[in-house]
């Protein structure tokens, strides 16, 4: 079965510095196969037989430790849950230039309640977050970015649960898993 396995927090600001190709071999050499990586933020695609999603992550997530001596925190997803993802974007997603698209993938356990909670009220007038099956959807105005609550994620303790990538990657990282 092909998977994407997402890192939270490498090469992201000078830290957690991990090169691709080095990635790719580690995640080789404990049994994975048909191995790629796609861009420098962490994208590990990857089959295998196993298909308890987060018994993969907790291997990956070993593989990097004990690799690179980093602890970063990894979610897997199927080509169908990727799939999935893409499926259930909301309308028009993606489609307004002025605006900033991305997906919040959660990492397992997470309480989708008390993130959003602590989230708390958006301004929808310059920013959308909606629920997905294991993602949110975030939009914001990019002229606005530092004004919306959203735009504040990053100093939220939510944060450390969820890896943010862009609606371009989402769109490629499911491509990849659907014609590899």
């Amino acid at each position: 079965m092909r998977y994407v396995a997402l890192l939270r927090g490498v090469n992201v600001g000078g830290k957690s510095l991990v090169k691709m190709a080095d990635l790719k071999v580690a995640i080789e050499a404990a049994g994975f196969t048909d191995v790629s990586t796609y861009i420098n933020s962490g994208n590990v695609l990857f089959s295998s037989n196993e298909t308890d999603k987060l018994k993969l992550a907790s291997n990956i997530t070993k593989v990097i430790d004990k690799t690179f001596n980093l602890d970063v925190k990894t979610v897997v997803f199927s080509a169908n849950d990727m799939k999935n993802i893409i499926d259930n974007m909301p309308k028009n997603w993606g489609s307004d230039s002025g605006w900033k698209y991305n997906t919040l993938f959660l990492i397992p356990p997470y309480d989708i309640t008390k993130i959003l909670e602590e989230i708390g009220e958006l301004k929808p007038d310059i920013e959308v977050l909606q629920k997905g099956e294991g993602a949110l959807y975030q939009a914001v105005e990019f002229k606005k970015f530092g004004r919306t609550r959203t735009g504040k994620l990053a100093g939220m303790q939510c944060y450390q649960q969820m890896t943010v990538r862009n609606y371009n990657t989402t769109m490629k990282l499911s491509e990849l898993l659907q014609h590899t």
